[in-house]
């Protein structure tokens, strides 16, 4: 029998426990509020070690929302030894100290596959955060998607299918024409544009809205993102000067963890084969 530790997570690892459990596999866990064992006897007993993702949201400790116990990514990488370990969203310094301790190491989040599977929970979360926060039906409200790849293609086909007149931005001349053979409008001039929306959702994981273009927004308009940190909006400039505004981290999880964690399921079952 096939061995796997689970150390840290969300809920996504705790269904990914029961899920791999009921497939045969012997499944250790710590981190996920449902502690057997300890951290050092969990990693012990397993070659493959499934953690946070993301991996973590401070850089000191794995991302475990689910116990208030800490796991030190210094005191897990230390015990780390001739092992695979499987995270999302692992930072470079992070997979190198692993790989310095003969470990090999798999970002899922770097999984084409995965990635285009978890586009379809962000875009039905993004739609449950606009009806949440928002008086107006997304039907016939002017929506702009910033950013036109994977997550930006899935929003733009969703929100449309609503009802929504959708305003799509990229800076690929080949994506602005795949938004023009989609038959959405191209958002050419931002600055005009971004005052008429009713809602901004933005995709990229670098700096789109700053303060000159938070300025252009109208301030009874939602600004989410739903990039990965640090974000593409300026937070600070935004929440100061009484705009709307929600970074939308980790949707696959937050909405569909059950889907997410069978996604998951697929790429571990793959990687053990």
């Amino acid at each position: 029998m096939k061995c796997i530790s689970i150390i840290g997570g969300d809920n996504r690892n705790l269904i990914l426990s029961n899920l791999l459990q009921d497939e045969g596999y012997n499944v250790f866990k710590f981190g996920l509020g449902t502690e057997e064992t300890s951290l050092e006897n969990c990693i012990e007993k397993s070659n493959f070690i499934i953690t946070a993702t993301p991996f973590s949201v401070d850089l000191e400790n794995i991302y475990c929302p689910l116990t208030e116990k800490k796991v030190k990514i210094q005191e897990f990488t230390s015990l780390i030894h001739n092992k695979t370990v499987i995270a999302g969203g692992i930072s470079s310094e992070f997979e190198n100290n692993l790989t310095n301790n003969e470990n090999k190491v798999f970002d899922i989040m770097k999984d084409n596959n995965l990635a285009i599977k978890n586009t379809i929970p962000t875009a039905e979360g993004v739609v449950k955060i606009i009806i949440e926060n928002t008086d107006i039906t997304i039907n016939d409200s002017n929506i702009a998607v910033l950013g036109f790849g994977r997550v930006g293609k899935r929003l733009a086909k969703v929100l449309k299918a609503v009802g929504a007149n959708i305003f799509c931005l990229d800076t690929k001349k080949e994506e602005v024409a795949n938004i023009n053979v989609c038959g959405y409008n191209v958002l050419e001039d931002m600055y005009k544009s971004l005052s008429k929306m009713d809602v901004i959702v933005n995709t990229v994981p670098k700096q789109i809205l700053g303060k000159d273009e938070i300025n252009c927004i109208n301030k009874k308009s939602l600004i989410i993102d739903v990039s990965s940190k640090p974000g593409g909006v300026d937070f600070e400039y935004a929440n100061t000067n009484g705009y709307k505004v929600i970074h939308a981290l980790g949707l696959p999880g937050k909405v569909a963890p059950i889907t997410s964690a069978k996604y998951i399921k697929e790429v571990i079952n793959n990687l053990i084969i």
